[in-house]
């Protein structure tokens, strides 16, 4: 999960605080893992979770103050589990909790950096088996990482990607944008691309999507999917989950485990 506000939890450990829309982001990945490695387990030896924001390893809902499983708790506990885990987050207290976390847990391959989320490209790409099906969850706190780096990963490798895609945070900053934010598109072109959009009155968050995801097929990536949206209570986007698989299946994949919200209802694809 993506960094926030750390406090202490009910374990002794740090705990992130949350809006209530990530039980939703939170749900998705769960379920993507549970398919992902039960239908992958007999075809692939090596299966890989790879979370480059992956935080302490719990939340905190500030809404309920009710504490659940991270992203990497949520990866570690899935029925059938990864062969490798890769965990990174830039602070190092928060790595610190979830390395204490996990070291109970019995597992033989866990890797923990902490690193900043482009530089610890090298170190993923040095470590990760050589052959594997990997899922990486992507959970920044607006655009940290660059497109380049997602490229650098994502190269020669069979790789499935969800993505936290800040569409609300990037209108914000749109008139004056910072470099990061230039660094996190695949090229130029957006930019000029939304404001024709916003001049014209047209849906230029939908002009941002598409940007975005151009890159990704320009990667190789044939199966991306953005109808996972997060918004706040005023109905205003906050997020979108970009789904990315090199493979039909991977896609076939997320529809079926995001038809239906996080609360059971089904969803209307946008």
């Amino acid at each position: 999960m993506a960094t926030g506000d750390l406090v202490v939890g009910a374990d002794g450990e740090l705990v992130i605080k949350v809006g209530l829309w990530a039980l939703g982001k939170l749900a998705y990945i769960k379920r993507y893992c549970d398919i992902f490695n039960t239908a992958m387990k007999g075809r692939w030896a090596n299966r890989a979770y790879i979370d480059l924001f992956s935080g302490t390893g719990r939340c905190l809902v500030e809404a309920t103050m009710r504490e659940v499983d991270g992203s990497p708790l949520v990866a570690l506990n899935t029925k059938v589990p990864f062969t490798h885990y890769f965990f990174n987050d830039m602070d190092a207290s928060a790595i610190e909790s979830l390395r204490k976390r996990t070291a109970h847990m019995g597992f033989q391959s866990i890797t923990y950096f902490n690193k900043d989320c482009n530089g610890v490209i090298g170190n993923l790409l040095s470590l990760l088996p050589s052959s594997s099906l990997d899922f990486c969850f992507i959970d920044p706190t607006n655009w940290q990482i660059s497109f380049e780096s997602i490229r650098r990963l994502t190269e020669q490798r069979r790789m499935d990607l969800a993505i936290t895609f800040h569409v609300g945070a990037i209108k914000r900053v749109t008139d004056n944008p910072p470099q990061e934010l230039l660094n996190f598109f695949p090229d130029s072109r957006w930019l000029n691309e939304y404001r024709k959009a916003r001049e014209k009155g047209t849906r230029a968050g939908r002009v941002l999507l598409d940007s975005y995801e151009r890159g990704l097929h320009e990667i190789g990536y044939i199966e991306i999917k953005d109808y996972v949206l997060a918004q706040n209570s005023k109905h205003v986007p906050l997020y979108h989950l970009i789904f990315a698989s090199k493979n039909r299946l991977g896609g076939d994949f997320w529809d079926k485990i995001a038809v239906r919200s996080e609360t059971g209802q089904l969803r209307m694809q946008i």
